[in-house]
């Protein structure tokens, strides 16, 4: 067996494959998604004209979730992976929501800054970022681009790869992978992956990167073994 795959490129990734795979791999995967919708709705019940900004995009799953449940609202969805956008672009065409949907091969920081949002989430992408520093980078450009008290929706892997926990949490959710059919190649590429295409971060580290970017009442919504959703507000 291969040990040591070769690592992901985003911009040559098989996105079909990742789409298929990542709910299998994430326990909950739609419910977290589900909580997400959720949330927002109850923090912006009382308005309908809405913006949401969906920083990575790619995929599109969270822009069709929201434009079917709230017809009124807007999103606009920035992924600077091309493939995973055109992904999104095929999903935002088939649940018949383009009017509302706007899709740009940019990330947050390259956005205008005179445009702000009523809210804000972003989906598995965090630990994607190298280095604290730009883990820093991404959520103040956000923070900066929301109305305060909106209302941000942020999932990552967050792990510890030093606790004792970390082998025996991998070992748990290499059981969960393998009992509902991914490859046990897709496995041993994705644990792999951790710490080296990707840079998860603890669960105190993200509280207190919120809380320096510019956000706070950060609250945990969801976790599945090393995967975990945060609730936080814009200052």
């Amino acid at each position: 067996m291969n040990h040591n795959p070769s690592p992901m490129s985003w911009k040559t990734a098989d996105v079909h494959r990742y789409e298929q795979s990542i709910a299998l791999k994430i326990p909950g995967y739609s419910h977290m998604h589900d909580l997400m919708e959720r949330l927002l709705a109850a923090s912006l019940a009382d308005n309908n004209d809405i913006h949401i900004l969906v920083a990575g995009a790619g995929g599109g799953k969270e822009i069709a979730l929201l434009g079917s449940r709230h017809t009124e609202w807007t999103m606009t969805g920035v992924d600077p992976s091309l493939p995973m956008l055109q992904l999104a672009e095929k999903r935002v065409a088939e649940a018949g929501i383009g009017s509302r949907v706007t899709l740009q091969p940019v990330t947050v920081e390259q956005l205008p800054e005179d445009v702000v949002y009523d809210g804000a989430t972003s989906m598995l992408m965090l630990h994607f970022l190298q280095g604290m520093e730009a883990k820093r980078t991404f959520l103040t450009s956000l923070a900066a681009r929301l109305k305060p008290g909106a209302p941000l929706i942020i999932a990552a892997v967050n792990a510890d790869l030093r606790s004792p926990a970390h082998p025996i949490m991998m070992q748990a959710w290499k059981d969960h992978m393998l009992s509902v059919g991914v490859l046990s190649e897709e496995w041993e590429r994705f644990a792999a992956s951790l710490g080296r295409e990707s840079d998860p971060i603890c669960s105190e580290e993200m509280t207190q990167l919120l809380t320096e970017c510019g956000f706070s009442h950060s609250t945990r919504y969801f976790g599945a073994f090393w995967v975990e959703g945060y609730y936080a507000i814009r200052n």
